[in-house]
């Protein structure tokens, strides 16, 4: 036994009450081969699922508990005073804080037994178990309003109430050196921070702060428009008020983590913090540069949530011994509903959602109820199915409103939900400042990560490409994407009939009337101005991911055996049961039209090109052209000589193996708001 290092590391701790040569106790090295070992299998107990995210409310009712204790040696053998622990929201993030808070709060020494005895952890205590006083914030309730007035108010108010509960919890522990807390409550927070933690130092005791939602602020910050932009912009000529009550969200955060950060440093605390997003407050948090991250460490990369035989393990004692096969379908579906979150590319399996399995099993067994007798497998299988989907999203609302508003952040989620691989060039980005974060429709590495952590797109196994983890994820970005466009049940009907004459009568026109009215007839800014043909084909590969037809490949390649078409890609093309469809797009600005007159100002471009819905396509196609670029002198000429490019692209296309070409289209946009289609090539006429 290494008893030096025993030493240097309780010596790191340096608590008075710990024996510091007290043997390590004998820790099982394979228990993550066994799920019985860690979770609570007992037969002799019923399953009882319960919606509490404290540990001692969990063990005082007998709730089901999923035993992760054996990380709380491995977080110590870290040999760090600082711990930064962060996942998607739902993972089990607070109930794992309230297992550490209990497993080292010096109250909760005398029911030791109780709470941990059937616990791994039990089994194998550490010497640091019961040995500090705790001290608990959670910042997911601070606010921050329009005008600034009222958060540091929040901020002290909610610091001081735990302050309070701190000094009398532990006024025995504390001695001498307590002190009657209400007496100073009106005293600023950050004092009586100090005066707390001068008051354990003095005590010979050593204190754990526990924080929950670290990055609570930061969500609330990108909520508020006023607050984000006066953060982001530092203006000088900003209002004297403004500054300053931005001075004082500042200071706030600042003292508080700079005494924490001290306190750390001195020997006297450890901190334990939770998140989802690994943000540096520059604005806040300066200098707090000591907290270790556990987020993509490969040893804690099933800290949280389940993996597959603690499902099964789960199921068994919801649904007991039998219906194994009906057992192995939901497990089936609960894997392509919840599963495939890899926070480390070399994990060796998916991890589930914690809450939406515990949500999902708990429904499974009230339908259960329903069966009565029936031992008909389907009849079984559709009556456990027939839940109702779970009302909380994985990412925040903020979240998603951040990416899919997002320009770039749309556009990620297109390749995403179309399987394209979204690379990363090693790892996801370690650290975001606030400041940063809505300028992340210019840098595609930090959205990526961004999206990574919030949980909208996990590791591909095996490799440092994302992906997004399960049909949950899927059909949450699809919802909130489809609010943007403002589409209701009937658009997507619409676009579904649409595509169906696209596919079966090789006609893309009416796919295109759905384009010009729902996607390109809303739009009326200086977009008219600069519209392209990526934006053209951006609007129809949206149409298409969002009702589900992802099968879709944007600029697909070409090989030519002519060097003279060597690297051509084909705009857009669409595959489905072997076969091809492909679309090639072009744009004709509007100012590249002579309309005899000057189309400077946009929203005169806007009413004009407008009008072009209302005239017939010949009328369009005699146009004449401005731009002598094009080498067209009509809208007709140019047209032709798409065509006659298109035909060219057509021997390359049919010769492929993979899959038959079907069709071939151009689709030309006029102005912003018209499409004018023509069919290039189709197998069958």
């Amino acid at each position: 036994m290494n008893i030096k290092f025993l030493s240097t590391r309780l010596l790191f701790f340096n608590h008075s009450r710990v024996n510091r040569f007290l043997p390590h106790p004998f820790r099982f090295s394979l228990f993550y081969l066994f799920p019985r070992f860690l979770s609570d299998t007992s037969s002799s107990k019923p399953l009882k699922i319960l919606l509490d995210n404290s540990f001692v409310g969990l063990r005082e009712k007998s709730g089901y508990y999923l035993d992760k204790t054996h990380f709380i040696s491995k977080i110590e053998d870290l040999e760090v005073r600082a711990i930064l622990s962060l996942r998607p929201r739902r993972f089990g993030k607070t109930l794992f804080l309230s297992t550490l808070l209990s497993y080292y709060d010096i109250k909760d020494k005398v029911r030791f037994k109780q709470l941990f005895g059937d616990l791994y952890i039990g089994k194998n205590p550490t010497p640091l178990a019961s040995s500090f006083l705790v001290l608990k914030h959670n910042f997911s309730g601070i606010r921050i309003n329009s005008t600034y007035e009222n958060f540091v108010e929040a901020f002290y108010e909610s610091l001081n109430a735990d302050f309070s509960r701190f000094m009398y919890r532990y006024k025995q522990e504390l001695g001498e050196y307590f002190y009657d807390f209400n007496k100073k409550s009106k005293k600023n927070a950050l004092a009586n921070f100090k005066d707390i933690l001068n008051a354990v130092e003095l005590s010979g005791h050593k204190l754990y702060v526990f924080i929950d939602e670290y990055d609570a602020g930061m969500n609330e910050a990108l909520k508020n428009e006023s607050i984000f932009q006066s953060l982001k912009d530092r203006n000088k000529n900003e209002d004297a008020s403004v500054r300053c009550k931005i001075k004082s969200i500042d200071d706030s955060f600042k003292q508080f983590f700079s005494h924490l950060k001290d306190a750390c440093n001195m020997g006297i605390a450890c901190v334990f913090l939770t998140g989802v997003t690994p943000v540096v407050l520059s604005e806040f948090t300066s200098g707090f540069n000591i907290s270790e991250d556990l987020a993509t460490e490969k040893e804690f990369w099933d800290l949280y949530g389940f993996k597959k035989s603690e499902v099964e393990l789960l199921l068994d004692k919801a649904l007991g011994n039998s219906l194994s096969d009906v057992k192995e379908r939901l497990i089936t579906w609960l894997k392509e509903e919840n599963d495939g979150y890899f926070f480390h590319p070399k994990q060796p399996e998916g991890i589930f959602n914690t809450a939406r399995v515990l949500y999902c099993i708990k429904k499974f067994m009230k339908q259960k109820e329903e069966l009565g007798d029936s031992s008909d497998s389907s009849v079984i299988l559709n009556t456990l199915l027939d839940i109702s989907s779970d009302p909380n999203t994985l990412p925040s609302q903020t979240t998603l409103d951040l990416i899919v508003n997002n320009p770039l952040g749309k556009s990620i989620l297109s390749e995403a939900l179309n399987q394209s691989p979204l690379k990363l060039e090693k790892h996801v980005k370690q650290r975001f400042r606030l400041t940063n974060i809505r300028e992340l429709a210019i840098d595609r590495t930090p959205l990526l990560s961004f999206m990574f952590y919030t949980g909208a797109l996990t590791y591909k196994p095996g490799s440092y490409e994302l992906q997004i983890p399960n049909n949950i994820a899927r059909r949450e970005f699809i919802a909130e994407a489809l609010k943007i466009y403002d589409w209701k049940e009937e658009d997507q009907m619409s676009i579904r009939r649409c595509l169906q004459i696209l596919e079966g009568e090789d006609n893309i026109e009416p796919f295109c009337r759905f384009i010009e009215k729902v996607l390109l007839a809303p739009l009326k800014d200086n977009s008219v101005v600069h519209s392209n043909e990526e934006a053209l084909k951006q609007a129809f590969m949206s149409a298409l991911i969002l009702t589900l037809r992802a099968d879709i490949e944007p600029e697909f390649q070409l090989s030519f055996q002519s060097s003279n078409y060597g690297g051509k890609a084909i705009d857009l093309v669409k595959t489905s049961t072997e076969k091809r469809i492909a679309i090639e797009f072009g744009n004709i600005k509007i100012r590249e039209i002579n309309f005899n007159e000057n189309l400077i100002n946009w929203q005169r471009a806007t009413q004009v090109s407008r009008s072009l819905l209302e005239k017939s396509e010949d009328e369009i196609l005699d146009l004449e052209i401005l731009d002598y670029n094009r080498n067209s002198s009509t809208i007709r000429e140019f047209l032709e000589n798409k065509i006659k490019k298109c035909n060219d692209y057509l021997p390359p296309l049919k010769n492929r193996n993979d899959a038959k070409l079907k069709s071939m289209f151009i689709v030309l946009r006029v102005g912003l708001h018209r499409l004018i289609s023509r069919r290039v090539y189709c197998f069958n006429k």
